[in-house]
């Protein structure tokens, strides 16, 4: 993926989660999952793997519509520590700024609905 559609792509991934987890237009979250699910699962990084797999798991739960929200939000605080050690890997370094605010949103909203 090109630079740019990678700061793209997280800028993306970093205004739906500032917006909230739990609002309308769930289908765009979905899409930005679904995209970065496919990006992540066609590379040679079992890291990077193992990000699109809880990726691919939380787009089912929010699929099935009556997800459980601790579940969710266990599944986002995981996807927040995840991100956040490839932020601090030789693979995140280009972009290791960014990737460590996406981990920290991803671990504030999952802790937001795993504790309601």
């Amino acid at each position: 993926m090109a630079a740019n559609e990678t700061d793209a792509a997280l800028d993306q991934a970093v205004a739906i989660l500032q917006g909230g987890v739990e609002r309308p237009g769930m289908e765009r979250a979905l899409r930005v999952i679904e995209t970065w699910e496919q990006r992540l699962a066609a590379s040679e990084s079992s890291e990077l793997i193992s990000i699109s797999d809880n990726l691919a798991d939380l787009r089912i739960q929010l699929l099935a519509g009556d997800s459980d929200p601790a579940a969710v939000g266990r599944l986002l605080v995981t996807l927040g520590e995840q991100v956040g050690i490839v932020a601090e890997s030789d693979i995140g370094a280009p972009i290791a700024d960014r990737l460590s605010q996406l981990g920290a949103l991803l671990t504030d909203q999952g802790n937001a609905l795993a504790n309601r």
